[in-house]
């Protein structure tokens, strides 16, 4: 009797192009996330640290 889980669909080739594609994706999704913070940082002003609440 064949093993379920080693039975895949998917070849090692379709694997590794599966994982770059979705270390990319985390890539472009970290950038963006640092972009952002510092897009919002930067037009908030310096002074936001400062002020007295």
């Amino acid at each position: 009797m064949k093993d379920v889980m080693t039975n895949s669909p998917f070849g090692p080739e379709d694997m590794a192009r599966r994982r770059k594609r979705a270390i990319a994706t985390a890539v472009i999704l970290a950038v963006l996330a640092v972009l952002f913070f510092v897009t919002t940082i930067v037009r908030l002003g310096g002074s936001v640290a400062m002020r007295s609440m």
